[in-house]
């Protein structure tokens, strides 16, 4: 069974820039077909340290302009793969986690 949706594609504004210099993100929603990661691909990624969720196929290529994050049901997701098919553009994505601040901390030293 198919399962089509709307995503948001994420792309930063590298000359709008927001409180403390950070760019500026604007979203583009897109409608898409949604697809689990298959098995194989999930334990392929697995081995490299990535964790695939979800497949999103979009059926306009142009619609895809090499955003790195996807909202998708209100979480964030990051694109770890695009593929070209015939179906159109798959997206491969997992999800999105702020970077540790405090993975430079010496605690315990």
């Amino acid at each position: 069974m198919q399962k089509y949706d709307v995503i948001t594609l994420i792309q930063e504004n590298p000359e709008a820039h927001g409180v403390f210099d950070n760019p500026q993100e604007t979203g583009k929603t897109v409608y898409c077909e949604v697809r689990s990661a298959s098995r194989s691909e999930v334990y392929s990624a697995m081995a490299i340290g990535l964790n695939p969720q979800y497949v999103f196929v979009l059926a306009i290529e142009e619609d895809y302009a090499n955003e790195k994050d996807v909202i998708y049901h209100n979480k964030r997701y990051k694109v770890i793969r695009t593929y070209v098919s015939n179906d159109g553009i798959e997206l491969t994505v997992e999800e999105w986690h702020e970077p540790n601040q405090d993975s430079t901390s010496n605690d315990g030293l």
